[in-house]
């Protein structure tokens, strides 16, 4: 049986971040469509949530996987994820913090000092402010940063899986993957707010242990095939757009079309990215947008606040026609920005000093 060609570690990364800066765009456009009361515009981009979840669960294993095997502690590991993300979520929490004072002392509005600081602390170190008051943005658990809750999720996830090691298993991770997906099932999606925080484990769960599952599957499997070659970019491809179709369909789709997404579509969209190969204009476009998703993701709320706070101001009423495009030029470009200016030189200085003289890095 004639093997199929290796895909190297950079290619996997170019198929997989052009997912992730489709989904990061999807989502700013699902956030604008909700903020400015236009509920059709990409309607059902929550979904990438998910997604998220499950790449990054496949993605752990590949990364970090063998180099936990060989040994490297939990702190270390903890240092390296601690690195990659904070960085960005403490400057998304900084603009969101600086817009919140200027509402205090520009438009006077009645914020209780105790819960302005406590907001700004836990964010500090990406803890939820349960019960936070709806004038700084409760019910979320972050009310200075809505989206952080699922940054808050997924270093959970991501500690809990180095810190139990014999959960890095294809029978151990599916169990538990499936064990989530029930409780998801039952009690629905959640964990953004403060009544529904608890789901937010096993929604994170759901679709994070289903990604350590799908590496394990496939390294023991379907890298032993011989069609792949010509199968898996049909697959990735044909995914991609039924995603965007999803994404993007005016109405909510169905309680079953999400079901499936979870189990079924996010899962064949990972497979299949791990298999493909980008090259040209599609594999540059996809590595920038891999490297903007994060901060398009972490940074779209305030940088909306912003944007939409200072067009109330001079305009007197919202308009999507003029703020829709121009915060989604804001984030890309500002975005770009943070990445360059402040997130790199960051955990580059970050990871001289904090991490172990091994090699490791703060990325993927």
């Amino acid at each position: 049986m004639a093997q199929e060609k290796s895909v190297s570690r950079h290619d996997h990364y170019a198929a997989f971040d052009g997912l992730r800066g489709l989904a990061a765009i999807s989502v700013v456009l699902f956030h604008i469509g909700h903020w400015l009361n236009v509920p059709w515009l990409a309607a059902n981009s929550d979904l990438a949530v998910g997604f998220f979840f499950c790449l990054s669960g496949y993605v752990m294993v590949l990364a970090y996987g063998r180099k936990l095997e060989q040994g490297i502690s939990f702190i270390s590991f903890v240092r390296i994820r601690l690195i990659r993300l904070m960085p960005i979520i403490v400057l998304g929490l900084c603009i969101s913090f600086l817009y919140l004072l200027m509402r205090v002392f520009v438009k006077h509005e009645n914020v209780a000092p105790v819960a302005l600081v406590l907001s700004f602390a836990l964010g500090l170190v990406n803890l939820p402010y349960l019960n936070a008051p709806a004038v700084i943005g409760g019910p979320e658990i972050f009310p200075l940063n809505g989206p952080q809750y699922s940054l808050f999720l997924e270093i959970v996830a991501n500690f809990v899986w180095a810190g139990v090691r014999r959960l890095n298993g294809l029978i151990v991770s599916f169990s538990l993957a499936v064990l989530c997906y029930g409780v998801v099932l039952w009690d629905g999606i959640g964990g953004d707010e403060s009544r529904t925080f608890w789901l937010g484990f096993p929604r994170v769960g759901a679709s994070f242990f289903l990604g350590i599952a799908l590496f394990h599957f496939d390294k023991r499997y379907l890298q032993k095939l011989s069609w792949g070659a010509v199968v898996w970019p049909t697959v990735f491809f044909t995914g991609v757009a039924i995603m965007l179709v999803t994404f993007f369909w005016p109405v909510n789709v169905p309680a079953l079309g999400t079901w499936f997404w979870i189990p079924l579509l996010s899962p064949l969209l990972i497979l299949s990215g791990a298999k493909v190969r980008l090259s040209g204009t599609l594999r540059s476009l996809s590595l920038l947008g891999g490297a903007l998703s994060y901060p398009i993701y972490a940074l779209h709320y305030p940088l909306f606040c912003w944007i939409n706070g200072i067009y109330q101001i001079i305009m007197a009423h919202r308009d999507v026609r003029i703020e829709g495009p121009l915060i989604l030029v804001a984030v890309l470009g500002l975005s770009y920005l943070a990445l360059r200016f402040v997130d790199e030189p960051l955990r580059d200085r970050l990871a001289r000093y904090a991490l172990p003289k091994n090699g490791l890095s703060s990325a993927p």
